[in-house]
C-alpha cells in the first residue's frame, strides 16, 4: 500500500492536525473543506452561494493536485448549517458534478467551525489504465 500526502496551495492550509488529502494507492481522501481563504487562512463572508463555491474550488484543487478530477469523485458528505440552505448549495453543487454518472451523497444538518454555512468531504478513485 502507497500513502501520499496531498497539499494543493490553492485549498486552505489545515487548522489542526489533519492533511488535506490523503492517496492512498488510488483512493484520495480529502479532508471537510470550509470556506477558508487559501491566502488568509480565514472565513470568507457570504452566503451559501458564495461559501459553497469556495469550498468546491478548494476541493477542486485538492483532488487535481493529486492527478484526479472532479469527475473521479465517487463519494460526497455535505454538512449545512441549515438545511433551508439545500436549494442554493445544490445549484453551485451541479457545476462542479457535471459528469454522469454523479457521486453518491450524504446531506446533513450541522454546526461548523468558525460558523461556516457549508463543510464537505470527497473520496475521489483515480481510474486504473489497461
Amino acid at each position: 500500500m502507497s500513502k501520499q500526502v496531498i497539499i494543493a496551495e490553492n485549498a486552505p492550509k489545515p487548522v489542526a492536525r489533519y492533511s488535506q488529502g490523503i492517496l492512498v494507492d488510488n483512493t484520495l481522501y480529502v479532508q471537510g473543506v470550509i470556506a477558508l481563504d487559501p491566502a488568509a487562512n480565514k472565513l470568507i463572508a457570504g452566503p451559501m452561494a458564495v461559501q459553497a463555491r469556495r469550498v468546491f474550488d478548494s476541493l477542486k484543487a485538492i483532488v487535481e493536485k493529486a492527478g484526479l478530477t472532479m469527475a473521479d469523485v465517487v463519494k460526497v458528505t455535505a454538512f449545512l448549517a441549515d438545511l433551508e440552505d439545500y436549494p442554493a448549495f445544490n445549484e453551485i453543487y451541479r457545476q462542479y458534478f457535471t459528469a454522469d454518472p454523479p457521486p453518491v451523497r450524504t446531506t446533513v444538518q450541522a454546526r461548523m467551525p468558525f460558523g461556516a454555512l457549508v463543510e464537505v468531504d470527497v473520496i475521489a478513485v483515480k481510474s486504473k489504465q489497461i
